[in-house]
């Protein structure tokens, strides 16, 4: 039994230490939008701003400076502080909203503002801002004021490429950099060390902005559509000031759109590679990349004559677009997909469970994972064909592996789909007692969306949903972030701690 006198355990100490310092992100995230408010004249949105830059500075620097022993760090415990982060993190970012919203009583308010006086709208919108996910609560995204299109489109751009990574691009840590990059769901590097590795990322990530925002504009977007697009594009979050999304732009920009969800769903060592070298095969030098090609080409054109079937026309457009949205986990939207057929919506359902490659920003399986389970399949039936003279090789990316190291990468993607279609199953049994007059594979995308960090929507997802169902749909997108692992060793340390601390 622990005494009062008993000091807490240095790792906690690091833990709080270093979550502290990752809260600093939305409050200087916070001071870097006011200018947006003063320049749109917003000033009632200043308060809100203010209170998540003051709030959240002053707890992460109460944690930071008062939780200074440190202990030795493992995986474990740069898990936990990932995961309390991403779960800490959007509470401050659903602060503007709701102060923004509680300064409007009158019934002459847009309706899209006065609903996120219910925090758990403010709550939700933040959360699928942060992690890049794209499912809104927003009504009517062209009725918000300026500040707040801003602070979505920022939450994203920031989730996008990571809070972990951005905080290691500036800052030094207790716990070790390469556990904590390992936490946020990232794991190559290009680069000798994680410091120069999350420089790269991030002129790279800027570059790609930058490009994506002069695209949109040269394309026919007005700057402040192209701006905000730009960053939500790139990062692939799918957050519009567009009521329907990118429906009411022209073919051009819808092209320009689906070239920037592409990119978004490359891996950064590519793009440096492409970067550096300037040669084009660096887009399918390596298996998940040549994956991501044929899945984009096959997926368009089973989806093209799925919707030729159901609507007697080709909406090629549409169908190229969705279906780039789908696997790149982007989100943006140029149909109502309610109106889809089942069979369409079960092409897009399995496009968001696997999505784009590891080491971009986007969400799902990652088609690393894809790649070892089709290697899985190929190797077991090498084996059962294998003659007794004969030896058994593995190669990954070119290079022979023993067999236990291709059994354990294959027994890792194994356990996360397993978790993942546990995570999806649940969701769909809270879902479906919430969500009446949708049919199960309604049900099943929205949950599938929520874990993949996707945001496409076939309706469930409003401000009148029930409070269970945005909890539920909140919490599948915190964990389908951090790719499920990283939270299950949180709850697992939380339900062990007053028997042995955290070790």
């Amino acid at each position: 039994m622990k005494t009062k006198t008993q000091k807490i355990n240095p790792h906690v100490h690091s833990i709080l230490h270093d979550v502290g310092l990752l809260l600093h992100v939305p409050g200087v995230m916070a001071l870097a939008s006011l200018p947006v408010c003063l320049w749109f004249r917003e000033y009632y949105a200043v308060w809100g701003f203010l209170i998540t830059a003051l709030s959240s500075l002053l707890i992460g620097q109460l944690l930071y400076c008062g939780f200074q022993e440190k202990g030795e760090t493992q995986l474990r415990h740069a898990m936990i502080i990932a995961a309390l982060s991403w779960g800490i993190i959007p509470f401050f970012g659903a602060i503007p909203f709701w102060v923004t919203a509680s300064f409007f009583s009158n019934t002459q308010t847009p309706i899209t503002i006065r609903e996120f006086q219910d925090f758990w709208n403010a709550l939700f919108e933040a959360v699928s801002g942060f992690t890049s996910t794209g499912l809104t609560v927003t009504l009517n995204e062209s009725r918000l004021p300026h500040s707040l299109q801003w602070w979505r489109s920022f939450m994203e751009w920031i989730g996008g490429v990571g809070v972990i990574v951005l905080v290691l691009s500036v800052s030094e840590p207790s716990t070790d950099a390469y556990q904590l990059y390992s936490a946020e769901g990232r794991s190559k590097r290009i680069a000798a060390t994680v410091s120069t590795t999350v420089q790269r990322i991030w002129w790279i990530y800027l570059l790609y902005t930058g490009f994506s925002i002069l695209l949109f504009r040269i394309t026919g977007m007005p700057w402040w559509d192209a701006i905000n697009h730009g960053l939500t594009g790139i990062s692939t979050g799918g957050f519009s000031i567009r009521d329907d999304s990118i429906t009411s732009y022209n073919s051009a920009v819808q092209l320009a759109v689906i070239v920037v969800m592409t990119l978004g769903a490359i891996s950064f060592p590519i793009h440096y590679y492409f970067i550096t070298q300037k040669r084009l095969s660096a887009f399918w030098q390596d298996s998940q990349h040549k994956a991501l090609w044929l899945l984009l080409a096959l997926g368009s054109v089973v989806l093209l004559f799925e919707n030729r079937w159901f609507f007697g026309s080709f909406i090629w457009l549409d169908s190229l677009f969705q279906w780039v949205s789908a696997l790149g986990t982007c989100g943006f939207e140029t149909v109502d997909l309610q109106n889809w057929s089942s069979s369409a919506k079960l092409l897009l359902i399995l496009g968001m469970l696997v999505g784009g490659t590891a080491g971009s920003t986007v969400g799902g399986l990652k088609l690393n994972r894809l790649v070892f389970f089709g290697k899985a399949v190929v190797w077991h039936l090498q084996k059962v064909a294998l003659q007794p003279n004969q030896s058994m090789y593995y190669r990954v990316e070119g290079e022979t592996v023993t067999e236990a190291e291709a059994s354990r990468t294959i027994e890792a993607a194994t356990v996360l789909l397993v978790l993942w279609l546990t995570a999806i199953a649940t969701g769909v049994i809270l879902l479906l007692h919430v969500s009446p007059g949708y049919n199960l594979i309604d049900v099943i995308f929205e949950a599938t969306s929520a874990l993949g960090s996707v945001g496409l929507s076939v309706g469930i997802t409003q401000p009148d949903l029930h409070c269970f169902g945005k909890v539920a749909l909140m919490i599948l997108m915190w964990i389908g972030r951090l790719e499920i692992v990283p939270v299950l060793v949180l709850f697992l340390s939380l339900i062990n701690f007053n028997k042995k601390g955290v070790n």
